[in-house]
């Protein structure tokens, strides 16, 4: 079990250490699938790019944005993108991944497991530092992503409405893209949530593995 907001400190068995830093851009892996048509993902990935794009760093940030988004598009990204952050926005649950299926005709989406899903992330020399599953209650699934897979790791206590979880990842990733730490931007999410109305403010939840710092760990580097 890794370290979680708003709950008792656990030591994970599996403590992972961060990438070296290197002088490059922050890669974002951006996958979204809702075969269902009654997400609004599209959206949500247009918000993400326009609060990336007005970001004081813009230019350190690359996005690689996939929609109707399959198994196979995930590992293309994670191998061939090499991301610093991957951002799953789509259906999810306790122990589900939801993904499209490579096909032409209207389909009912493949739900790929937890333990698949995070095989995938891990299947690279290089895996992300966080994991974003922006779904339905799919913060079950963040304590195994940061044993052993990734050193951070955010998702969903419960259900999250669709404005909810598109305001949440905009602002983060904005406020990624303005140099903050994943703490900070996690709870710069979670405040427009709060800001805008709404009640699902508490939902992203994020985990983190022993020996890591989400207050001192920040994904955009300034250039020298």
């Amino acid at each position: 079990m890794g370290l979680r907001e708003g709950a008792d400190t656990l030591r994970s068995p599996k403590p992972l250490s961060l990438r070296a830093t290197k002088a490059e851009k922050l890669r974002v892996l951006m996958p979204a699938a809702a075969s269902h048509g009654d997400l609004r993902v599209g959206r949500e990935q247009k918000l993400i790019r326009a609060a990336v794009e007005r970001a004081t760093h813009r230019d350190l940030v690359e996005l690689d944005v996939r929609t109707s988004a399959t198994m196979g598009d995930l590992l293309d990204g994670i191998t061939r993108f090499r991301p610093h952050v991957a951002d799953f926005s789509g259906h999810g649950s306790q122990d589900r991944v939801g993904f499209d299926q490579d096909v032409d005709d209207f389909n009912e989406g493949l739900a790929v497991t937890a333990g698949a899903f995070a095989r995938a992330i891990k299947a690279t020399d290089e895996p992300p530092l966080p994991v974003l599953l922006n779904s339905c209650h799919s913060a079950a699934q963040i304590d195994d992503l940061v044993d052993g897979v990734v050193p951070f790791a955010i998702g969903m206590s419960d259900e999250i409405g669709d404005v909810d979880a598109m305001t949440y990842a905009a602002q983060f990733h904005a406020a990624v893209a303005e140099g903050q730490s994943i703490a900070s931007a996690h709870a710069s999410g979670r405040a427009a949530i709060e800001l805008a109305g709404m009640d699902d403010h508490e939902l992203p939840t994020l985990a983190w593995t022993a020996g890591v710092d989400p207050g001192a760990t920040k994904l955009v580097r300034m250039p020298d």
